[in-house]
């Protein structure tokens, strides 16, 4: 669990742009930590909003609910704007087996029955062959 949480430093980094997470008169309204420990462990895992689990980020209508209230409102525009001035790049992987391309792209041979490319039909009249007696 401990590489699915933001560190103390990080989340304080990104705890003024939470909203709702200040103390009222019964306690806190809510746990935007938790909240944003649901979030990064969504984007971590590629699940879906039914695969979150229950006992560690509440119930995931709660979050789902959250998250497009938050989109309505510019929170991640806003963080990300913030958090892109001071980047933390210790997340930052990049690996060829991330970014594909077609074997064509990379010159292999294309197989049979493939659509080639034709000449227009300009380019083609202007490559058609000419008699040299005219």
């Amino acid at each position: 669990m401990d590489g699915e949480v933001l560190r103390d430093d990080q989340w304080e980094k990104v705890k003024p742009f939470v909203p709702g997470g200040r103390k009222g008169k019964r306690g806190p309204r809510s746990d935007g930590r938790r909240f944003f420990d649901a979030l990064l462990w969504m984007a971590r895992s590629g699940a879906r909003w039914r695969d979150l689990p229950e006992e560690r980020f509440g119930p995931y209508q709660t979050a789902k609910r959250r998250y497009y209230r938050w989109i309505e409102m510019g929170v991640f525009d806003r963080l990300f704007e913030a958090v892109a001035t001071d980047p933390d790049l210790e997340w930052l992987a990049i690996d060829a087996t991330v970014i594909r391309a077609q074997a064509q792209a990379a010159g292999a041979r294309h197989k049979r029955g493939d659509l080639k490319p034709r000449l227009s039909a300009a380019r083609a009249a202007a490559s058609a062959p000419r008699s040299m007696l005219s």
